[in-house]
């Protein structure tokens, strides 16, 4: 009878496991173009100089990480369960841990590793350097973020991403009323992505710095070398609309966590 129950009990933990951990990432192609990044917008000086920038084409995944799959690697790696419910989007994760997950889905799924990752708990020394050269997982880049969200070298893009409404896009402050959502609820954008503006806040790979280096790189540019924050897009449900928008930027240092906050994966298109 121990046995039994031992044997049971093994099984319902694999079971879990194998019900809540996603086989792979789902993903669509942003197709590379050129396109304006960036806005005029007074209030938010960091958005300026409009810049115009090419990236070339690339795969994201159509919804933000869910808890699900973050459940799947802080137990693979040995952290402590993440709080969250399973079937929404994952969130409090930091830039860090968001780093280290990447590398950790696509040995799952079968794609090199992106990221070269040095670290030391004790000390807390991390360190990451990105191949962008590797097939595998990786977090966007802003400038890739961004053409993302706009649809994808769209001639006229829209304030949010998919429609010049939240309402039809995005879950902020108005309509969320901070109550946990779904990735994938509301309309998707032009190329079949959902909730960039709005739901969580996701990181970015890129340093934050306060205005774009106008003389920095114009195709596929993975932003500044040093800094102490990482770049933040697309807002979340407590915000106000302004703060949702396909420009807007934000920023944390890359151990910080946020209930609101979380991310999304890029893979670079090798084919």
């Amino acid at each position: 009878m121990h046995i039994f129950k031992s044997y049971l009990i093994i099984i319902l933990c694999f079971t879990s496991i194998s019900m809540f951990s996603q086989k792979s990432i789902r993903m669509v192609t942003a197709k590379g173009g050129t396109f304006q990044m960036g806005s005029k917008e007074k209030n938010f000086p960091d958005e300026s100089p409009i810049r115009t920038l090419t990236v070339k084409s690339f795969y994201i995944s159509q919804y933000e990480i869910f808890h699900d799959d973050y459940w799947a690697f802080c137990k693979a790696a040995g952290y402590a369960e993440p709080t969250g419910k399973f079937g929404l989007t994952a969130t409090n994760i930091s830039w860090q841990h968001a780093v280290m997950m990447c590398n950790w889905l696509s040995g799952r799924d079968g794609f090199q590793h992106a990221y070269t990752i040095n670290r030391d708990d004790k000390t807390g020394l991390f360190e990451a350097t990105c191949d962008f050269t590797k097939n595998g997982y990786r977090l966007p880049t802003e400038a890739e973020w961004e053409y993302a969200a706009r649809g994808a070298h769209r001639d006229k893009p829209s304030v949010y991403a998919g429609s010049n409404s939240p309402y039809n896009v995005a879950w902020f402050f108005e309509n969320a009323q901070s109550s946990e959502k779904k990735s994938g609820e509301l309309r998707p954008n032009e190329i079949g992505v959902y909730d960039m503006s709005g739901n969580i806040e996701e990181w970015c790979w890129d340093v934050y710095a306060e205005t774009y280096d106008a003389k920095a790189e114009k195709t596929n540019p993975t932003g500044p070398k040093t800094g102490t924050e990482r770049v933040i897009r697309g807002g979340s449900r407590r915000n106000k609309p302004e703060f949702v928008t396909v420009t807007r930027r934000q920023h944390k240092t890359p151990k910080e966590r946020d209930a609101y906050l979380g991310f999304r994966v890029v893979r670079t298109k090798t084919d």
